[in-house]
């Protein structure tokens, strides 16, 4: 998607029609709109969110959300059937043009029964053909194009998307990553499919025409869905407050680290912490090593002693010459048959000496007999040989473990004495944010240990209803038409199943693209030492090289506001980035077509640190393939403003001039834009604001 053109007319404090062409060239592809803070850039936020949404695209930060008539035109208009305000977007998508008009009138705004706005979007095909679609069709086909849940990610606040770096969104980071990457159609498939209006009408269909045993199953099976269900929202409950605890910590931790008394200290716990993370790690893996190692090899240290009698066995039956047979039984079987001695001598068959040749059958062997002598001597060399292996290795993976075990209570008792050293400093501040972090700690800890008690409670409950589902397959006393229900149903889970395992790998896969991405765009823009990964669960990580022991380690950065919107800006631009070469991508749906998207953002420098500020504004024109901006003076002055004009991407500039009785102590009424000083304040009774086109 592709913004051409907005005109605003009658929409809150924009009085009257007013225009903006938004740049969208491959060269110049940056609009910006200046504004002081309450002039209006909030409002023009919204009034793109209006065109596209209605009240239910509007930001949660603008004030009187149903109040769309500007004040004045509602205090002093006779018919509300007159007063009007409508948004129009002109825009283009996968090569069609679109024509968006959404309106409302004051009577309509008024009305009881909530918003009821006119929506009317004109389409031009590539093919030359137009047609009109109006009210939930045209909605429909908005929602189509973008739809409601990336309305955060591409329009937004830049004060406030600091929000999509914290852990407790992950959930809405996997969404937002399948919404703008084409995957919102599975989902929406399994929501479907998992519907009372699907599955559970499969579901009476077979109760209604089955035996009574097996109703009494069917309605075991749904009360265990319906408490499955309920623990899973237990414990998605308790990842979030998992996810809260740990943004507190970092915090505390933060507050700690700055503390001049307590700065050394918290920098040595924090480098015991991350070693103290890497010992479980290796201590889960040499369990993991020790338990495969004894799962294969365990059984040849309880053979020695079976060995060492195997052996003398075989010793004896060798000095008596029994084993190898030196005579086979096929040459004494051709003995007696030809009846003649190996001598010579004739044997009649049955005479004395033919028996006597015959009783040597008892003393010979065949041919596997001897094989199966060789095949003995080589087995019992080979468990020798993993006898003493499996002792070496066990040895050493033993004493490795002791060593890590050993480390890992040395590193705790290290921790520890670091907490009485700081809960026993006089520094007030110091003793309470100890004590506040091991209060945390402790939380954190029983969260961690309720979650466990949760996800194995969803995965006896899981175990539980397949076992159900197995008894209510096997039952024969179903009738023709519940047959063909089960049939059914069994279809609907195998199809649930594979779309369920085709999303998760399709994340995966868009997950690790996206990484690297992030990756890549965060270095571009970032400090050398800092590092942004998108991890497992879909939660943003910045990590921060320290010194230890002579070496470097990575160590989790306690994010401030700042740091925060730029890593939710680099997660939304990456998103964008992938979104626009989604067809290049090798994942297993194919025939996903990229799309252009845009990116409009108010105040997106506002909380950024000096150290962040210049290399944001450098990239912006980067972050997408039509960026509008909307700043205020104080965040354009300086960095943002040279970066900018050395880009020579702005294509188009906009200035919001506000009038009214007032305006904020901190709002300047004239400012200096590439050297022209403007005036962007008027006294007024009425409020209003005005849109200047601005020259470049």
């Amino acid at each position: 998607m592709i913004l051409e053109k907005l005109i605003i007319d009658n929409f809150r404090q924009y009085l009257g029609r007013q225009e903006v062409v938004f740049a969208f060239g491959k060269k110049k592809n940056v609009t910006l709109i200046h504004g002081e803070n309450g002039f209006g850039k909030t409002c023009f936020l919204n009034a793109l969110l209006w065109g596209f949404y209605g009240s239910d695209g509007l930001t949660s930060d603008l004030p009187k959300p149903k109040n769309i008539i500007p004040d004045s035109i509602r205090e002093n208009c006779a018919d509300p059937n007159s007063a009007v305000s409508s948004i129009r977007i002109v825009f283009k998508h996968s090569d069609q043009s679109y024509d968006l008009i959404r309106s409302i009138t004051l009577a309509e705004e008024r009305a009881s029964e909530g918003e009821r706005t006119k929506v009317e979007l004109a389409i031009r095909r590539t093919d030359g053909q137009s047609f009109i679609s109006e009210g939930r069709e045209a909605q429909k086909i908005i929602d189509q194009i973008l739809p409601r849940d990336l309305r955060e990610l591409l329009f937004f606040n830049g004060e406030r998307i600091d929000y999509l770096a914290m852990e407790e969104n992950a959930d809405k980071v996997r969404e937002a990553v399948r919404g703008l990457m084409g995957l919102q159609l599975i989902d929406q498939t399994l929501t479907d499919l998992k519907s009372p209006g699907v599955r559970g009408k499969l579901t009476r269909e077979f109760s209604e025409n089955t035996d009574q045993e097996t109703v009494e199953l069917i309605d075991q099976q749904n009360k265990l869905e319906q408490r499955l269900e309920s623990k899973r929202k237990e414990l998605a409950t308790c990842r979030e407050n998992q996810a809260a605890c740990a943004e507190a910590l970092a915090a505390i931790n933060n507050r700690l680290d700055a503390n001049r008394e307590a700065h050394q200290l918290q920098q040595r716990r924090t480098v015991l912490k991350a070693e103290l993370g890497e010992l479980e790690k290796s201590l889960q893996d040499l369990e993991k090593r020790l338990s495969e190692m004894l799962a294969n090899d365990g059984y040849t240290l309880f053979c020695e002693d079976l060995l060492v009698k195997g052996k003398t066995i075989t010793h004896r039956l060798r000095a008596e010459g029994r084993i190898p047979a030196r005579v086979m039984n096929d040459f004494i079987h051709d003995l007696l048959k030809a009846q003649v001695c190996i001598c010579g001598t004739h044997m009649p068959e049955g005479g004395e000496l033919w028996k006597k040749v015959e009783e040597q059958l008892t003393k010979a062997g065949d041919p596997e007999f001897n094989r199966a002598v060789g095949d003995l001597d080589k087995a019992i060399g080979v468990i020798e040989t993993c006898i003493s292996r499996t002792r070496e290795n066990l040895g050493r993976l033993v004493a490795e473990r002791s060593g890590v075990i050993n480390r890992i209570a040395q590193v705790r008792e290290d921790l520890e004495e670091i907490k009485e050293q700081l809960g026993s400093k006089d520094d007030e501040e110091v003793h309470k944010l100890e004590s506040a972090r091991e209060n945390k700690e402790i939380e954190r800890n029983q969260l961690l240990i309720d979650e466990g008690s949760l996800s194995t409670q969803i995965t006896n409950l899981e175990t539980e209803i397949r076992t159900l589902s197995s008894q209510i397959q096997t039952k024969h006393q179903m009738l023709a038409q519940a047959q063909r229900a089960q049939r059914r149903i069994e279809r609907l889970s195998q199809v649930i199943s594979l779309l369920e395992e085709i999303l998760r790998l399709e994340s995966e896969e868009l997950r690790i693209e996206l990484g690297r991405e992030i990756e890549r765009i965060f270095r571009s823009i970032s400090l050398h030492d800092y590092k942004l990964q998108l991890t497992d669960q879909f939660t943003l990580r910045l990590t921060k090289l320290i010194a230890s022991n002579g070496g470097q380690v990575a160590v989790d950065v306690a994010t401030s506001t700042g740091q925060r919107q730029v890593m939710s800006l680099v997660f939304i631009s990456s998103l964008v980035a992938l979104a626009k070469r989604r067809n290049e991508i090798p994942t297993i749906l194919r025939d996903l077509q990229g799309g252009d998207y845009p990116l409009v953002m108010d105040s997106p420098f506002g909380q950024l640190g000096v150290e962040f500020r210049a290399s944001v504004a450098r990239h912006v024109p980067e972050l997408a393939p039509q960026t509008i901006i909307m700043v205020s003076s104080s965040q354009y002055m300086g960095d943002v403003e040279r970066e900018l004009g050395a880009s020579n991407r702005v294509g188009c500039r906009y200035i919001l001039r506000y009038h009214a009785a007032s305006k904020r102590s901190d709002a300047s009424e004239k400012v200096v834009i590439d050297g022209r000083e403007i005036s962007i304040y008027q006294q007024n009774d009425i409020e209003q604001t005005q849109i200047l086109e601005g020259e470049l």
